[in-house]
């Protein structure tokens, strides 16, 4: 009977990883470097076809509802201990959490930072504002892209800002990926694409794509 109580526990926190990494459009990979895994692993789990071992369950416990069951401080714990490029925000654009690479000094989003700014950057403003609408509209999951060039030193460069915005634990907050690079054309047009998801976040309900000239 304790081995079938286990067994269920365990199953129930696989669903619950899967739950939680849709919901906040997680990829495989993404948590797998988190827990220090493959990502064939966190395919096995979520899938039922294998159970985590003890040493993992306290792992996968405190990424998918943080030390005290808090599921917000386990989305920062993810953040925090995240090798990608991320930042999580919430409704005030104040930043809950940065990943490793935002973490040192300087780093890019010091060196970059002043394109995100509206005043500093007019080209981004009219999506700036379309972000704090849906930052601080209720419920529902938002996914937006931005595809935001600028010139650095003369060259040509672009941010790509992957936004994922939804509610958790009763506030709204904003799990952004924020690339800087060297342009990979020479289109210079501001780029949002916005999609509404449901609440597991795969469903597409409505996509809009626009553009506007972004050159500075």
């Amino acid at each position: 009977m304790m081995f079938d109580r286990d067994h269920a526990m365990e199953t129930e926190l696989c669903s619950a990883l899967r739950a939680w990494r849709i919901r906040s459009r997680l990829r495989q990979d993404a948590i797998a470097k988190c827990l220090g895994v493959a990502q064939s692993q966190i395919s096995r789990w979520e899938s039922g076809r294998d159970l985590p071992r003890p040493h993992n369950i306290e792992a996968i416990r405190r990424l998918v509802w943080g030390p005290e069951a808090d599921p917000l401080l386990a989305l920062r714990h993810f953040v925090t201990n995240s090798t990608q490029h991320l930042l999580l925000l919430d409704d005030q654009q104040n930043i809950l959490a940065r990943s490793i690479p935002y973490q040192a000094s300087p780093n890019p989003l010091d060196r970059f930072g002043w394109v995100l700014d509206p005043v500093r950057n007019p080209a981004f403003a009219p999506a700036h504002r379309r972000y704090l609408e849906l930052l601080q509209s209720p419920g529902g999951v938002i996914g937006m892209s931005i595809t935001l060039p600028f010139e650095h030193e003369g060259e040509a460069w672009s941010a790509v800002l992957g936004n994922t915005i939804h509610s958790i634990a009763g506030v709204r907050v904003c799990l952004a990926e924020l690339i800087f690079g060297p342009a990979v054309s020479e289109d210079r047009d501001v780029r949002v694409q916005e999609v509404r998801l449901d609440s597991l976040g795969d469903t597409r309900r409505s996509i809009k794509l626009w553009h506007q000239p972004g050159r500075l």
